[in-house]
């Protein structure tokens, strides 16, 4: 049975383990860790999810799931997670950069956007100091 929690410290290094296993980008998950949220079964972390948020603005990040799991819907799950706490948080916007899964975000209504029209205050995260890679598609999310 799938269980969800919020990340502590002591989670890190699974959620760092997984997201090298998917080739995600860690930079940054420390400072971040209190906004991720974790599919569990048992003690194990089999999916992740993550929220920067900078000033009124929020980044997707990190939003895995161990591939024995996937199919499931615990990436739908996560993602709704991760709205849902931007929306409590009062952010305007949620942005993400991905190479592969612009389709599955669109889904949730984050449509493709060029860098430049991401909220400046992103600025501050590693994933856009260069953790991402320019070729990432930028994608955002419109709260208000």
């Amino acid at each position: 049975m799938i269980t969800y929690c919020t990340a502590t410290s002591d989670d890190l290094a699974e959620i760092r383990a997984l997201l090298e296993a998917s080739y995600l980008p860690t930079a940054g998950l420390e400072a971040h860790i209190l906004n991720f949220v974790l599919a569990m079964e048992g003690q194990q972390v089999v999916g992740c999810a993550g929220l920067e948020v900078h000033q009124d603005s929020g980044l997707l990040r990190s939003v895995v799931v161990a591939p024995a799991y996937r199919a499931q819907g615990l990436g739908t799950k996560l993602t709704e997670g991760m709205i849902e706490l931007a929306q409590q948080k009062n952010l305007t916007s949620l942005s993400l950069l991905t190479e592969t899964a612009q389709d599955y975000f669109a889904r949730f209504g984050f449509v493709q956007v060029s860098r430049t029209e991401l909220p400046a205050a992103l600025n501050a995260s590693e994933e856009l100091q260069g953790a991402c890679p320019d070729t990432a598609t930028a994608m955002m999310l419109k709260l208000e």
